[in-house]
């Protein structure tokens, strides 16, 4: 998409640009070819240069309209409550519904992976380390004095990470999560987030909780 073109597509560019979208996520990248996003997007070929030099910029433009990252970022948000980090039960729930809401721009990212060593996944991916890297100290502040003499960075990469390729593994390959472990979602959520609060090992009698 050219710099001149509007921020969100007009009506035409948005169904080139969801048509692409599925057949990418179909058939990937090298297997798409510009003639068979046209005839999806019932466009001609004409209509697709009009908006679009090539399959690579539809592509590219596909990367630009993502706002997975603003969601993340809106996880944040839950590092600065008052019951944090107890509430890392409430946060691996925000993660997954990110995940769920974005399942299409996750598995283009993997897609970009495959074909393109995600060279157009990984500038999102770094733009979103990089904030979590900026806000961490600030974030976690109110409670250094509880929590573990590890870089605050890695702590939060940690918690979200947990959660995160938890449910890429559910939605990529189409399963719940919790097969074989007779626990609901929800269970399994919070016994996760525990491990990560508390570790693995069984705390010693009197410990405290906080």
């Amino acid at each position: 998409m050219s710099d001149a073109e509007p921020q969100h597509p007009n009506p035409q560019q948005a169904r080139i640009l969801a048509a692409a979208r599925r057949l990418f996520l179909t058939h990937g990248y090298n297997g798409t070819r510009l003639r068979d996003i046209a005839q999806a997007a019932d466009v001609s070929m004409g209509g697709i240069y009009h908006h679009f030099e090539s399959k690579a910029q539809i592509y590219e433009a596909l990367f630009r309209q993502t706002d997975v990252a603003a969601d993340l970022l809106q996880i944040m948000l839950l590092f600065q409550a008052d019951d944090f980090p107890e509430n890392l039960g409430q946060i691996g729930d925000a993660v997954a519904r990110t995940v769920r809401n974005h399942r299409d721009t996750f598995k283009l990212f993997y897609v970009d992976v495959l074909e393109f060593q995600g060279a157009h996944a990984k500038p999102v991916i770094q733009a979103f380390r990089t904030q979590i890297a900026g806000f961490a100290d600030k974030l976690l502040a109110r409670r250094k004095g509880d929590l573990a003499d590890i870089d605050p960075a890695i702590l939060m990469r940690l918690m979200i990470d947990t959660f995160l390729h938890s449910h890429l593994e559910a939605v990529m390959l189409g399963t719940t999560g919790n097969e074989g472990l007779g626990l609901s979602p929800d269970e399994v959520t919070r016994q996760m987030a525990q491990v990560v609060l508390y570790g693995v090992m069984r705390r010693q009698p009197g410990a405290s909780e906080a």
